[in-house]
Formats: C-alpha cells, structure tokens, sequence
C-alpha cells in the first residue's frame, strides 16, 4: 500500500482489499479523512437521510450479500442515532463495521465541550457490539481491523464499532497496512456428534427447531428430518431453510398455539443456531420438555436458558452433515416416527385457530405470494400484519424472509429493504410497515429515490399502533397515544419522488407490486386494514 497515503486513505483502501465495496452515511467534520479515502478507494457511499438509516442499511446488505455492512457516521449524534441499528444487527447476529469520528485525542474523556462530544463513546456502544475501540494512533488500525473481520469470519457475526479521532484522521499511515486471514470457524467435536445421533435415532416424536445460525444447512436438515421422522419448525430467521411445502415442515409457525404444544410434546428436540428468542413467540419461555441436542456457534449460548443434553459447539453446517452422515449409518435399525401424519395434524390445528385479524393479513399475504418470484426478499416492520406473515406467507428457500423481532425495533423495514436492493440488485426486494412503523423512517425514501431503487413498500394502515392499542384494549386501559393521524401516504411518497397508489382490490395490488418492480424509483402502495375487499 502506498505509504502516503492518509490514515482515512489508508483505512479505507484497506477496507476495499478486505472486500469491502460499498459504504452507508453521512459525512461530517470529524469523517473527511474517510470521504477521501472512499473517493480514492472507487468504494461506493450511499448516502442516508439519518444515521439511523445508516446502520439499517448496512444490516439490511449484510443480509443480502453475506458480507459485513459497514456504515460511516460523526461521533456523538452520529453515534446514538445509529445505535439502533447496530443494536439490531448485534441482537440478530449479523456483521457490521461501524466506522464513527471521535474529537481531538487530546480531549476525549476531559468535558471540555467540544463538538458533538460523548465522555466514553466505546462505552456507548460496547454492550451492543462485539468490541468498540477508541483509536489512538493509525498504527493500531490494521490489527483492529483484521480483528473485526475473526469476529465477522470466524466466529458468531456482531457488529464492531471504532471510533477514529479528528486528529488521527490525516496522520501518514505508515507501513503494515495489510489484510490478515480470518480463523477457521468452529468444527464440531466427532464424539459428540455420536451421542447426539443415538438420541435422536431411539426419538419417538423428534422436532427440528432451526434458526439463523442454520442456514446453509437445509439439504443436511431435511434429510435428517427424512431420516428420522421428525417435524420441522423455524424461527424467523431460520424461515424457508427446509421448504414450507415439505411434508415435515410445520414453516415458521412458532407463534400458533399448536405449534408451541408440539415442542413440549417431542421427546427430543435439535435446536440448530436458534435463541429461542421471545420477539418469535411473544412468550417469556416455550415449553420444551424433551432432551435437546443443540448446536451453536456460540458456547454462551449452548448453556443459557434452554440446556441441552448434548452440545455441540460448531458451525452448524459441519454439524448438520456430520450428524446427517452418523444418522446414515443408523438406517433401518430403529422405527422411523410418523412425523408427516403429526405435522398435517399441527398444520390443521393451527388455520382453524387463526383469528379474524389474521385471515384478513393472510389474504394479503396470499395475494402477494402469487405476485412475488420464488427468491423475492420480504423485509417486515414491526406490525401485527407481518407478525401474521411469518406463518401466513410460505417461502421455499432460506434468506426470503427478514422480521427482526428480537431487538423489534419500529421502522427498521425501509432502509433494510434499501441495503438489502443495493446489495442484491438483481433480486426482487419487498418492505412491508405498518402506518406508524414507516413514519419513524419515512425520509429514507429519498435515499431509494436518489439510488433509483425498484422498490415497493407496503403500507399497512389502520391509523394506529395496532399491537399496542389492542394491548390497551385488552386491559381496560384508555388508547392514549397509539392512534397517531396519518398522513396522506400517496401524496407524501409522491412529494418525496416515489410513486404513490392505494390498493383497492386484490387483483390491482398484484398488478401495482408487479410494477414497482418494473418502476424507476421506488413505489409505496398503501393498503387499509379497513378495506371491503379484506373483509370478504
């Protein structure tokens, strides 16, 4: 690397050799060093509205492109703008690299007033990263980085946050800058895998419960499922791992009733890369009685509140084959369960006890299934009509579907949807809020304005806060301030450069999505919950 170069120069073209090849942000004073080096480096900035934006789009591409997002912001405001995003991406596991401005070295932590100033800013952001760094000189920076990059590689994928001084910025870069290999990922330990195909061989009533620390390893789960007799469930992140066609697949259906009794009901339980999270189930705690074989990445993991009789710390796709290959050679010794019989069972108990509200988003859902290509990515807000589309809306292959509902933060489907078009142009993206969830981030629609997105985004309008109004409903309590006006949604997606249109019917809300996807910029298309032909 050319030993003239600036720290910010020097960083960034390191960056660009690391893979990196786009950036989200806005610059400030404390960034320029950076926005001269993105410029040299021919990386590309997308420029966001907030840094809130930022940090979701950043998630929203590493999602797509299974490489790390990586977003520019100033120190402080910067900072807990964005820290919502990168909040999300620390709680779903995702990679990021959060490259934020800081003062003068020699004032950090002194109060001094100075611009934008935060006492600790590592400390604002530590709990929610996997480390953040204050950088002190621009030798430290390549050893950081290479570091950030284990974590993304090697490891359970969180994000990293460092923080770069104004005066460290513009200092001569010095040698060394170079990329360092990533560790190896966990292998499973071959004992282990033994103990935990024995079990699940002699499982008279087995389930798979698979999450986003199992993708890639759907032909290993299915034929496992196969293998065994075993019904299939997924959390969210894990949705579409094994189709939701398949015979065994009870699709993601975490949050019906007959499904949770079926995971108390099996006698053994394999829990791939999967938290168990509330925000899939909106319990404290599911019920699993049965021994469970978990795999994980991460040892925290293998003894928090669900323990497991047997744990294997692995990446879960050497696990899941090596468990699939030990199964193998167990065939045709031990009774196969009648798992499809159990999962038609489960999936009938689960549509007749679907309420009115969700038969109303099913029929959305269904109309946008047929609207939508196999491989189109859905990305939901937090909203009662998503809530029902992790169930209602059936996907056949993983990285369909993204629904943050462990961190479920409101507003988050825009600028994902945004990161997630510019990390996969050639791919269909969908965003789909609520009327209040899409207002916490309604600016972002003219950054896919100004990217030219093909983007439509779905607003689901009932005039309220839905989840918590109901909430307030049930326990007696006034609706105060969950019934927000809305704006005028079309007129203001138009003044923002977008197409705005509100769906009447079920045939023209096919047509408008199959246009958006044609379209120059992006498309919102309201859909009212109070609509006639919702009700039919």
């Amino acid at each position: 690397m050319d030993d003239t170069l600036t720290c910010g120069e020097a960083l960034m073209q390191l960056l660009a050799e690391y893979g990196v090849d786009t950036v989200f942000g806005m610059p400030g004073t404390q960034t320029l060093e950076l926005y001269r080096g993105i410029s040299r480096a021919g990386i590309r900035h997308v420029q966001c509205r907030n840094e809130q934006g930022a940090s979701l789009m950043a998630d929203g591409y590493a999602r797509t492109t299974g490489k790390p997002g990586v977003c520019t912001i100033v120190t402080g405001p910067g900072v807990t703008n964005a820290a919502t995003g990168i909040a999300q991406a620390y709680c779903d596991s995702q990679p990021m690299l959060v490259l934020s401005g800081a003062g003068f070295t020699r004032s950090l932590g002194k109060g001094w007033g100075t611009v934008h100033e935060l006492d600790d800013q590592c400390a604002v952001t530590a709990s929610f990263t996997a480390f953040s760094a204050m950088v002190h000189q621009a030798g430290e920076l390549p050893e950081l980085v290479a570091r950030a990059f284990a974590v993304f590689r090697g490891s359970r994928p969180r994000p990293v946050h460092l923080s770069l001084p104004w005066d460290v910025m513009p200092q001569p870069a010095g040698t060394g800058w170079a990329v360092r290999c990533a560790p190896s990922r966990a292998q499973p330990d071959p004992a282990a895998i033994t103990e935990a195909a024995q079990l699940l061989a002699q499982a008279r009533r087995p389930l798979l419960l698979l999450g986003g620390g199992a993708l890639g390893t759907g032909e290993s789960a299915r034929a496992i499922a196969e293998r065994i007799g075993a019904v299939v469930l997924t959390s969210n992140a894990g949705k579409g791992i094994v189709p939701e066609s398949h015979p065994l697949s009870l699709g993601c259906s975490i949050l019906q009733k007959a499904s949770q009794e079926a995971l108390a009901q099996a006698d053994v339980v394999l829990l791939v890369g999967c938290q168990v999270a509330e925000g899939d189930h909106f319990l404290p705690r599911l019920e699993i009685a049965g021994a469970i074989v978990r795999i994980d990445i991460d040892p925290r993991e293998l003894t928090a509140q669900y323990g497991a009789a047997v744990a294997i710390q692995s990446d879960a796709r050497p696990a899941m084959a090596a468990l699939d290959h030990a199964l193998a050679q167990r065939q045709g010794r031990v009774p196969r369960a009648d798992g499809e019989t159990w999962a038609r069972e489960i999936r009938g108990r689960n549509a007749a006890a679907m309420t009115v509200a969700e038969r109303r988003h099913a029929r959305v859902w269904q109309v946008l299934r047929q609207a939508l290509p196999a491989d189109a990515l859905v990305i939901g807000d937090m909203s009662q009509i998503v809530y029902s589309g992790s169930f209602a809306f059936p996907v056949e292959q993983e990285n369909c579907w993204i629904y943050s509902g462990t961190y479920c933060a409101l507003g988050v489907a825009l600028p994902m949807a945004i990161g997630a078009k510019i990390g996969a142009p050639a791919r269909p993206v969908l965003a789909v809020a609520g009327d209040g969830g899409l207002m916490f981030t309604v600016n972002e629609l003219a950054t896919a304005v100004q990217e030219r997105l093909a983007l439509p985004v779905i607003v689901w309008n009932n005039d309220a806060l839905g989840e918590i109004a109901d909430q307030m409903d049930q326990r007696g309590i006034p609706r105060v301030g969950v019934e927000p006006p809305s704006p005028d949604f079309v007129k203001l997606a138009e003044s923002l450069g977008c197409h705005g249109v509100r769906a009447s019917g079920a045939q023209q809300l096919s047509e408008l999505v199959g246009a958006a996807f044609r379209a120059d910029r992006p498309t919102v298309i309201e859909v009212r919950q109070d609509s006639p032909w919702l009700a039919a």
